[in-house]
Formats: C-alpha cells, structure tokens, sequence
C-alpha cells in the first residue's frame, strides 16, 4: 500500500491502478534515471523558494528599521 501511495502521488496514477501493478515495476519507476531527474528538480525549486523566502524577511526586517529610525528622527 505504501509504495502504491507513492506511486499515486508522484506518477499521477490512479491509486486503483498503482494497486494493481506490481512492486517490482513500481520500485524500477523510484530507481529509475527520470524519477531521479523529477527529484532534483523539485529539490531545485524548493531552494529557490526557500532563497526567495529569505529574501522578503530580509526585506521586512529592513522596512521594520526604516520604520524605527524615521519615527526616531521625528
């Protein structure tokens, strides 16, 4: 069941259709070059959004001190 779960999620397979294929085919599809190529990709777009994340507190925080040394200086 779990590696039919796995399957469903990340093969856009029917989980009905992930049931029913066999364990040996499902375990070449997560060994496989192209499931390895998806995985990076994901890896990659989750550290640029992690970067880009980062980036708006940054952005916050020296908005927040901007605020604080304007009302000082009033």
């Amino acid at each position: 069941m779990d590696m039919a779960s796995s399957l469903s999620l990340y093969a856009n397979t029917p989980l009905p259709a992930a049931l029913d294929m066999q364990s040996s085919v499902a375990r070449q599809f997560f060994e496989g070059k192209p499931f390895e190529n998806w995985r990076k990709g994901r890896e990659s777009d989750l550290k640029m959004q992690s970067a880009i994340v980062n980036r708006l507190n940054d952005v916050i925080r020296a908005c927040g001190i901007v605020a604080k040394t304007v009302s000082r200086s009033r």
